[in-house]
């Protein structure tokens, strides 16, 4: 998987939605799903339509479903990280201290206290998270209060504290 790859996810309803690679960090890759649904056998001739469309979900994810060929790449295109990708909080030496840290873990500094409070900790998804998540959103699965955590919203990218 590279950078921009785009790929469809069936949704096993004989639709699909659309999702691209942003980044990568450590072998799990930065996602984002888009509001985009069309029948499984159009997608691919509506890439641009769908990277068009808001982003519904973004997270890191492990690559399952791309090793078992369940989501197919269906080409690449270039795609913003420094809008997409976040900064997070880890835990630091000593109980109660925070760092802030770049998406690829190559800057950190002391978190503010309102760092503290925004930012969330690095998490990963399993693809398969991803994939319920959208069956979820267009109706197929309930929804579930865990979903929430991937959820596009206002979020802190690493661009906006690190200027990478």
């Amino acid at each position: 998987m590279k950078d921009g790859d785009v790929f469809k996810i069936p949704l096993g309803d004989g639709r699909a939605a659309v999702g691209q690679v942003v980044s990568s960090y450590i072998g799990e890759y930065y996602v984002i799903i888009y509001d985009f649904v069309a029948p499984e056998e159009e997608v691919p001739s509506m890439v641009s339509e769908a990277l068009e469309s808001k982003p519904l979900f973004a997270g890191s994810s492990l690559g399952g479903r791309f090793r078992s060929g369940r989501w197919k790449v269906l080409g690449n295109m270039p795609v913003d990280g420094r809008k997409f990708l976040p900064a997070y909080k880890i835990g630091w030496r000593i109980p109660g201290e925070y760092v802030v840290e770049n998406f690829w873990g190559t800057r950190r500094r002391r978190a503010t206290d309102l760092e503290v409070q925004i930012l969330p900790f690095r998490a990963t998804h399993s693809a398969a998270f991803f994939e319920h998540a959208m069956q979820a959103h267009v109706g197929l699965n309930a929804w579930h209060e865990a979903f929430d955590d991937v959820l596009v919203g206002d979020i802190v990218t690493s661009a906006d504290l690190f200027d990478d």
